[in-house]
């Protein structure tokens, strides 16, 4: 923790330094926060998750090359199961100094507890999971699927300025939650390593967050960042480090209905990510409104460690491109959702998608973005493939069932090409479906308990499988299903 605490401290060197944004004392209305109801908070958070992840269509077989270049025969999974029981306690500090210029301590712990989750089976990353091992005797691969639990989030927090023109930051072990670089959560989240400061400027906000290292949702350790590049890094020992990451970005949102933001991302000598959203909300009338939104992706190889040699480690080559259009039209409960991507993702003699991860072995789930034609189980992000959704969502307030919300949504894409790959030389298509309940309870003695279930099939050309596990000769499947239940609860204890 010692860099962390270096960092903390320039932040609050920062903070200090624009404390000139602070309004005049009799300014009440402007501070950050009300003085009279500065106190310390503690909650607890309960997350029991459920999932149940199965192929269809698959081969009972398949076969890899060794280092001497025999073929063992390994038994393929079709079913990844799941269950577990989190907890996170939130300690939230008063803030200590004037209501324009303070600094605080936040800290949590956290806990996932194995409910279910069998060692012949893959898992489903809900749960901590040992690196696999082959089993000579039952012929598969398996993973022990264990319980854990970890310090979590604890950092020195600090603000300066007044309502509307205010910095805040924060340095230690840090929830970061920006559109290219994001706090993932399983039964609990994941923690960086590094400092974040962001600035409220008007109808303005800017960022910029840097990391060095992860502990991703489900395993208790803070570990380097790493490539796909080999090296005797990352938790198997099998890959180059990545030694940092960092993203900046802003946003600007009027009361007229106008949005935008930019970010940018970088990961240390392997990608660059860019980012730009530009939207508008009209209102039609009282209870109706529509938005459209444009948003660009741009991926870009940023060194050796994704690219040397005239190999290719990450999911394209050079760059990638990504064009996303939304809209939605909301008319008193009941919305209707439509979007429109396109890829551009060429990688030689392989299966090219737009590669969003600005890391890999440590987990790939704390970057993902945001863009609407992504699903539960495909991202519809391969090189050439033109994506259509359309979708629905009902909340039953209306209909005297305050809390119960239900959605629908269809998702399909085609067009989808390899490069210079003589045999796979047709253009594929894959679609999925994903369903939505959610029920948040409204009894003043379940305050704060809800149940959601999400449900996705997929079905897909086979070739998409094959070509994505190469190194698994025979290994194919037509389809997948996937059942995610989780009951979150929130506990206020002070």
């Amino acid at each position: 923790m010692k860099l962390a605490v270096s960092s903390a401290t320039s932040t609050v060197v920062l903070l200090t330094a624009l404390s000139s944004l602070s309004a005049p004392p009799s300014q009440a209305a402007d501070h950050l926060y009300d003085p009279d109801n500065n106190d310390h908070h503690l909650s607890l958070k309960l997350r029991n998750y459920y999932q149940d992840r199965q192929l269809r269509d698959f081969s009972k077989y398949y076969y890899e090359e060794l280092s001497d270049h025999s073929l063992r025969k390994v038994k393929t999974h079709n079913k990844q199961l799941g269950w577990g029981q989190g907890l996170e306690i939130n300690f939230e500090s008063a803030w200590l100094g004037s209501n324009t210029a303070a600094i605080g301590v936040d800290a949590s712990l956290y806990g996932g507890l194995k409910l279910i989750g069998n060692k012949d089976e893959y898992g489903t990353t809900i749960l901590k999971e040992e690196p696999l091992v082959f089993n000579e005797h039952k012929g598969l691969y398996t993973s022990k699927q264990d319980s854990y639990t970890k310090l979590g989030q604890i950092y020195l927090k600090g603000m300066a300025g007044q309502e509307r023109m205010n910095i805040k930051g924060k340095a230690g072990w840090i929830p970061i939650e920006k559109p290219l670089l994001n706090t993932y959560y399983r039964l609990t989240p994941t923690r960086f390593q590094g400092a974040m400061a962001e600035a409220e400027v008007g109808d303005f906000e800017f960022y910029g967050a840097w990391t060095n290292r992860v502990s991703i949702y489900n395993h208790d350790k803070m570990e380097k960042f790493t490539s796909l590049k080999p090296g005797r890094e990352g938790r198997d020992k099998k890959f180059e480090a990545i030694d940092h990451i960092y993203t900046m970005g802003g946003s600007y949102n009027h009361e007229s209905g106008l949005g935008s933001d930019l970010a940018y991302a970088e990961s240390e000598s392997y990608l660059k990510l860019y980012h730009a959203n530009l939207n508008y909300t009209f209102l039609l009338d009282d209870q109706t409104s529509l938005l459209l939104e444009g948003q660009y992706y741009k991926g870009e190889e940023n060194g050796n460690k994704w690219k040397s040699d005239g190999k290719t480690f990450g999911g394209f080559d050079k760059d990638a491109n990504l064009y996303n259009l939304n809209a939605r039209l909301t008319f008193e409960m009941l919305s209707f959702m439509a979007s429109y991507s396109q890829v551009e993702a060429k990688k030689n003699g392989a299966l090219g998608e737009f590669d969003f991860h600005l890391a890999y072995d440590s987990g790939r789930d704390y970057d993902e973005i945001g863009f609407r034609t992504k699903r539960q189980i495909s991202a519809f992000n391969h090189n050439g493939e033109s994506v259509w959704q359309a979708g629905v969502s009902y909340a039953f307030d209306n209909l005297g069932l305050p809390g119960l919300s239900m959605g629908y949504t269809y998702t399909a894409g085609k067009d989808i090409e390899a490069t210079n790959k003589p045999d796979y030389t047709d253009k594929y298509k894959e679609k999925e479906h994903n369903v939505k309940f959610g029920y948040a309870f409204q009894q003043k003695a379940l305050k704060g308990l809800s149940v959601t279930v999400l449900y996705a099939q997929y079905e897909g050309d086979e070739e998409l499988s094959e070509m994505k596990n190469e190194s698994k000769k025979d290994f194919r499947y037509e389809g997948k299903t996937d059942l995610r239940v989780f009951v979150d609860y929130t506990l206020s204890v002070f």
